[in-house]
């Protein structure tokens, strides 16, 4: 059943004696704060859940208060409310779905109580305005593309429950400088920090067990980077165009430098490549103008596929190599086109 009280759509469960609210046939505006319950013919009906896309597209919405009652927001249902600049959240709010307040280009800061344990993926993408972002003490996941593209985004929390950092998760987020990361985050997925070109440093905890493509692809303003000992690839473009890189630690344990992986790379001057390292992607070094000395400590050359560098690389690094293998890097494929060769 379909009511409409105090300029609020529900749909009203009798079987459950519960109100959901749903989207109204006059766009919602103004300020508008969202009742425990209501009541129709002489029964109260706790307000539980906001349906998707019930207050999507309303550019005349300018806050929400969510009474205490409601457990959950649907898909897209705050999507596209471009004036919307303060949402109040209650303490019974245990998820909300995914795009729930994409493209809402008002919203600067939202706090969220500690018993919500889902927000889906693209929850707060295109948020332009956001600066502050707290979120739950136990968020489980971080989901793909949750703050993309949320360009003023400064500073971020997070409880100590978070596990895994999706794709795209932070894509776009120029304005984060530093972002803190609890111990038990086992995985950084695909281009989840892509972009964030004032980020200047980060530290990935010993629990990071995977650190996947372009994870930090474009973070022109990071200097450190030390990969976690769990880690035992550098996957491809995880290091790309991040052009303020001075110094890279890899650990003893690393086999594999991926595609691309410090691309244009051009403030890299030092790296050294552990003995247990068997291939190296193409276009791993391609741009990494100042590039002074690569040392291989591996016993037999690495594998390459194809070009690891371009012209100026193999001609302006110092390829320094173990005592007695200058002569089998000499002969071995791509890593003969290093015109300066040396042993340690």
């Amino acid at each position: 059943m379909i009511v409409n009280i105090d300029k609020l759509t529900y749909l009203l469960d009798d079987n459950k004696k519960c109100a959901t609210v749903t989207k109204s046939l006059v766009p919602y505006s103004g300020e508008v704060v969202i009742p425990d319950v209501v009541q129709h013919n002489g029964v109260e009906y706790p307000v539980t859940d906001i349906l998707d896309e019930a207050f999507a597209e309303c550019v005349g919405l300018h806050s929400v208060v969510l009474g205490e009652n409601v457990e959950s927001i649907g898909i897209g249902a705050f999507e596209g409310c471009t004036k919307l600049s303060k949402v109040v959240f209650p303490f019974a709010l245990h998820v909300i779905g995914m795009s729930a307040f994409k493209g809402c280009t008002s919203l600067e800061e939202f706090v969220l109580p500690a018993n919500v344990i889902v927000i889906g993926k693209n929850a707060f993408a295109g948020c332009t305005a956001l600066k502050r972002a707290f979120l739950s003490e136990n968020l489980i996941n971080i989901e793909p593309s949750l703050f993309d593209g949320c360009s003023a985004l400064e500073k971020v929390s997070m409880g100590g429950m978070v596990e895994s950092i999706g794709e795209y998760a932070f894509c776009g987020c120029s304005a984060l400088t530093e972002i803190s990361l609890p111990e038990g985050v086992v995985a950084i997925e695909g281009w989840a920090f892509r972009d964030c070109s004032s980020l200047k440093n980060i530290v990935l905890p010993a629990s990071v067990a995977a650190v996947k493509k372009g994870a930090f692809w474009g973070c022109s303003s990071l200097v450190e980077f030390e990969l976690p000992k769990a880690v035992n690839m550098l996957d491809q473009g995880v290091l790309a165009n991040c052009a303020s890189l001075h110094s890279v630690r890899l650990h003893d344990g690393v086999l594999s430098i991926g595609y691309g992986a410090f691309y244009n790379c051009t403030s890299l001057e030092n790296l050294v490549l552990p003995a247990v390292v068997v291939s190296v992607g193409d276009q791993a070094f391609r741009g990494c103008t100042a590039l002074n000395e690569l040392r291989v400590l591996c016993e037999a050359a690495p594998m390459c596929s194809g070009e690891i560098a371009d012209a100026a690389v193999y001609s302006n690094t110092m390829l320094r190599v173990p005592a007695g293998l200058v002569g089998e890097y000499g002969f071995a494929r791509i890593w003969e086109h290093f015109e300066n060769v040396e042993e340690f």
